[in-house]
């Protein structure tokens, strides 16, 4: 309770001797054969008398202006932040258009980074397409080479089995036209069976060289697939190839072209904190005259707050005192009062170790309550 609290509760002990009036009697001295009797102890709880006098809600209600005059002192008011305000606003403004123009550069340079990556995509499938085409062609030599040798091959086998196969026939075929051309014939009958003859020798002979070159055609032809079968599967390893090749080619260039980006954003950005530095040197320059003299005019302001504030502090201890010593001097006045109409030798703020009193806090609260 501050000083009320040590006006009150250090009241160790209200010697009231002076107030019963001692008379005659009372300085007698006892005889030698009486038992000495021991102090009459009376024992007042003052705190709680204190706060039943009529006048402590007065004494509270300046405690807590106190209070509130200690937490002003102890929390001055911030500066005023209008001008700051001011120059932080235009700060925001052009923070707000460089970040634009920060942000457009930014997409320009994606934008442009990203063309970059497009046409060297497009570089490198023309590339590899020029390969593909000139693989392909290549191929294609081969192949029509391959097929024709060996259709070379094949034709001159079947030149070879077509005059064995003649050379085969030729006699018997002979044989049969001298007999109709130059030995002659007896009759229709055996001319018939010469010429059927003649016929049939023919037709097998022609047969068996037609049989075979329609073998020798399908040789040509499985031949000419498998040999296409290669050069599609050559051809299309090596798009794979040519694929793979783009793939990581286009990856390595995306990752140079990433680093160079992000190596001009920093730039630019660095550019642009520049750019908005030299804006806030600029403002803070203007604006310093109006800052100095807005912080002269808060100090000015603050220390007559302060020194009313402490005015006002020392005029609510004197107050406070006043009326602290005035409740004291009531308390003791009723204990001082019933101490002697009830012979108290001592009376007491609290009970002490060994010494038996009686409580006369009731009986002040009831005095004071009148």
């Amino acid at each position: 309770m501050g000083r009320p609290a040590a006006a009150l509760l250090l009241l160790t002990a209200l010697a009231v001797g002076g107030c019963r009036g001692i008379g005659p009697a009372a300085r007698s001295q006892p005889t030698p054969s009486a038992t000495p009797a021991g102090p009459h102890i009376g024992v007042v709880d003052v705190e709680t008398v204190a706060r039943a006098h009529p006048r402590w809600p007065e004494l509270d209600a300046l405690t807590k202006k106190l209070a509130d005059v200690a937490a002003q002192l102890a929390t001055p008011p911030q500066l005023s932040p209008v001008v700051r305000a001011r120059i932080d606003a235009r700060l925001r403004a052009q923070a707000k258009k460089l970040e634009a123009e920060f942000q457009a550069e930014v997409a320009a340079l994606r934008a442009r980074q990203a063309a970059k990556l497009a046409r060297y995509v497009a570089q490198l499938r023309a590339e590899q397409a020029a390969k593909l085409n000139q693989l392909r062609a290549q191929i294609d030599g081969e192949l029509k080479k391959g097929i024709d040798a060996r259709a070379t091959t094949l034709r001159a086998e079947l030149r070879q089995y077509e005059a064995r196969v003649l050379e085969e026939y030729r006699f018997p075929i002979a044989n049969l036209r001298l007999k109709t051309d130059v030995v002659g014939v007896a009759t229709e009958d055996e001319l018939r069976r010469i010429t059927g003859e003649l016929d049939r020798l023919l037709t097998e002979r022609d047969g068996r060289v037609r049989a075979r070159a329609e073998v020798l055609d399908v040789v040509l032809r499985d031949f000419e697939r498998a040999r296409i079968a290669e050069a599609n599967a050559r051809l299309d390893k090596a798009q794979k190839a040519a694929e793979v090749e783009i793939t990581l080619r286009v990856a390595a260039k995306k990752k140079d072209l990433d680093a160079e980006a992000r190596r001009l954003t920093r730039a630019k950005q660095r550019a642009f904190e520049g750019r908005l530095n030299a804006f806030r040197r600029q403002l803070l320059s203007v604006g310093e005259g109006q800052l100095a003299s807005a912080q002269g005019q808060y100090v000015e302001g603050l220390r007559q707050r302060e020194q009313q504030l402490l005015a006002e502090r020392q005029a609510l201890q004197e107050q406070r005192a006043r009326l602290e010593d005035s409740i004291l001097a009531d308390v003791k006045i009723e204990v001082a009062a019933i101490a002697a109409a009830k012979g108290f030798d001592v009376v007491l703020t609290r009970y002490l170790t060994n010494l038996t009193g009686e409580d006369m806090t009731a009986d002040v609260l009831a005095r004071l309550k009148r």
